[in-house]
């Protein structure tokens, strides 16, 4: 009886343990099992409908993704094995945008469009049943389908009169037509796909299009998505932006897998530990690692970022889990490395298939690592934006008037719109994010050498101008992009001007600045002019020129031996990107907006990509890095050891009992 007893009590100690263990256990990345057998997903977006042909993909387009192709065009394997089918991130016939857009929600009319563009005859899933028909002919398989993914559009909550589908009239401001339009979306492409009869296709799952939770009441129609589609057999798939809302509880909302971006391709500088930090943030919460690259990929810069998501997948779990991939809309950027006469760019397809069949070495990468990139910016912790306007200065364009490009109102309605065009000489350095300090330049709004500026005018001519300084924003999850190549000139008469500088761009990680300091120069007008790199804007709060102080003596500091060592300034961490709203669709872009130009059309897009909903905007502040996310983490490790307290405490009750009871019978 001892014995058992014993044994009893050894298996229950086990048991607890292995419990114990398991919940402390980091969550498993998805593989192909979680994914009805696939793990190479090609984002293929389509409906561009100001685009050549509503940017459908025909068959040619789309072999050099179901087959990889040699360089002479031949057939020798078979490439990605599953394709996501999206919308570009243009507009619909209502003129509302595909994608989540609150104060301009799409209707019905874009939804039924969208859905039948996708199933264009010849182009597009006809022309995937096409390419990947003709891959398996070429390699003599006769068994192998393509995975496909379909997209839910957002029902957004404004759209009232949101039209009628499927014969009822809908008003998303209710949440039973929300859902009845998301099993709209999911049945009517189902039907679409059955009818056609593919022979070479596999209908997986859907995809949920906005890549952060929106608003809170979203839980309740995203879990109604993934129970229906679980219903059917199918998956429910999310691929949401660097630390988007959502994304270190992603399965609370019902999806079955998650692939986080890392948004490096769209940052305003070349973070090298972006990729790293992502990688680790979705081996913590269970997501895999979306690969992006786009057209500037050719350039030794971005084909340098596009090795950092390489070595990134390479050197950890992300390589052998579920790997979704972004390069742009038709014509891809894998399609045009494809075909590239440029070593360089055609490596960009060659390395990309040994990633995805797992057999890339870091010697493939080393081998084709440019040796030096040339950057127009200096990377920095922090670049002092609170002290930006120097003691010791007059800061002599505070207050004046200027002329330039006109800052961007039309759009939204957001508050960078509502300006009164003294934002860039109020001597106010923004703090907050689209707040009214911001000047938007737009691309739209160059002026006559095609770029962007800004003239001040200090009302009269001074003979001891010193400090120049301007500050920008750096965030291209709202499509702000960084200032390119910034020029400084003066002049006397505003007509006539001369260079003086082209200071280098300052950036931190969600800022950036220039810095000019010289000797003594005379002018009355100053001009800064730049260009656009990435995103449609560049946002700029304040355009500083001031004179040093005359007989201003530099507070001297105590000399090093005389500090106690303790006093000495710890070095500065760098900022947490998501320590402000990271709500709105990178930036990017890291842009994608999916933090990125979602599907390449973003380039010749006007519209700046919007700021979450209100009904979110309080609740993002749960979004940040994993070490400072607070709420989730922290209770996370609290309920952990909680069970486990309560797992011991159970099982010495267990003991005490069975001992007496022991006791008892002796």
């Amino acid at each position: 009886m001892k014995r058992i007893i014993s044994m009893t009590l050894v298996l229950l100690m086990l048991a607890a343990s292995l419990l114990c263990i398991e919940s402390l256990a980091v969550p498993r990345v998805p593989t192909a099992d979680d994914m009805g057998g696939y793990e190479n997903v090609c984002l293929t977006y389509t409906y561009r409908r100001n685009g050549a042909d509503n940017g459908r993909h025909y068959e040619s387009d789309l072999l050099p993704y179901t087959a990889y192709l040699d360089k002479n065009g031949n057939i020798k394997d078979f490439f990605f094995d599953s394709y996501l089918f999206l919308p570009c991130m243009g507009n619909g016939p209502s003129g509302a945008r595909m994608h989540l857009d609150e104060n301009n929600p799409t209707k019905a009319i874009d939804w039924t469009d969208y859905v039948n563009d996708t199933f264009a005859k010849g182009a597009n899933v006809d022309a995937l049943e096409s390419a990947y028909g003709k891959t398996k002919a070429a390699l003599g398989d006769t068994k192998s389908k393509a995975g496909v993914f379909f997209t839910i559009l957002y029902p957004g909550k404004k759209a009232t009169s949101f039209g009628t589908l499927g014969g009822k009239s809908l008003n998303f401001s209710k949440m039973e037509d929300r859902k009845y339009a998301v099993k709209w979306m999911i049945d009517e492409q189902i039907s679409l796909f059955n009818q056609r009869g593919y022979k070479n296709l596999d209908l997986v799952g859907f995809y949920w299009l906005e890549e952060y939770i929106a608003a809170n009441d979203d839980k309740e129609l995203l879990n109604y998505a993934s129970d229906y589609l679980h219903s059917k057999g199918l998956k429910f798939i999310w691929i949401p932006w660097y630390k988007a809302n959502g994304y270190d509880n992603w399965k609370n909302y019902g999806f079955d897998v998650a692939c986080m971006q890392p948004n490096l391709m769209w940052l305003g500088f070349n973070d090298p530990m972006r990729v790293k930090s992502s990688v680790q943030l979705s081996e913590k919460y269970g997501l895999s690692m979306e690969m992006e690259c786009d057209g500037r990929v050719y350039t030794d810069e971005y084909f340098a970022r596009y090795l950092n998501y390489l070595d990134g997948g390479l050197n950890s779990s992300m390589m052998d889990s579920v790997k979704m991939y972004y390069q742009d809309g038709k014509t891809a950027v894998y399609y045009r490395a494809c075909y590239s006469s440029d070593p360089q760019y055609r490596m960009v397809y060659d390395l990309t298939y040994k990633y995805a069949k797992k057999t890339l070495t870091q010697s493939d990468i080393d081998a084709v690592r440019p040796e030096t990139v040339e950057i127009g910016y200096e990377v920095v912790n922090d670049i002092g934006r609170n002290n930006l306007k120097e003691l010791g200065v007059d800061w002599l364009s505070v207050g004046k008037s200027y002329t330039g490009c006109k800052s961007f109102v039309d759009g939204n309605g957001a508050d960078y719109q509502q300006v009164s065009g003294k934002e860039l000489t109020d001597g106010i350095i923004a703090s907050e994010e689209l707040s009214t300090d911001w000047h938007a330049f737009h691309h739209s709004l160059l002026d006559k050498d095609g770029r962007l500026s800004v003239v001040v005018d200090l009302g009269e001519v001074r003979n001891d101008l010193t400090h120049f300084y301007a500050h920008f924003d750096n965030r291209l999850d709202f499509g702000i992009g960084s200032p390119l190549g910034v020029t400084l000139y003066v002049s006397n008469d505003g007509k006539n001007f001369r260079q003086i500088a082209v200071p280098k761009l300052i950036m931190d990680s969600t800022d950036s600045c220039i810095k000019h300091e010289t000797a003594p120069i005379s002018a009355r007008y100053v001009k800064m002019s730049f260009g656009l790199s990435g995103g449609s804007f560049v946002f700029c709060s304040e355009f500083l020129i001031g004179a040093k102080k005359a007989g201003y003596v530099e507070p001297s500091e105590p000399e090093e031996s005389t500090k106690p060592e303790e006093s000495k300034p710890e070095s500065t961490s760098k900022p947490d990107e998501t320590s402000k709203n990271n709500g709105g669709d990178e930036n990017s872009n890291g842009g994608n907006e999916e933090t990125r130009p979602e599907g390449s059309v973003s380039e010749n897009d006007e519209t700046l990509d919007n700021s979450a909903p209100e009904s979110v905007s309080e609740n993002n502040a749960s979004e940040g890095d994993a070490s400072e996310n607070g709420g989730n983490s922290e209770n996370n490790e609290i309920g952990v050891w909680l069970w486990v307290i309560i797992g011991a405490a159970l099982l010495a009750v267990i003991a005490i009992v069975i001992i007496v009871i022991v006791k008892k019978r002796k």
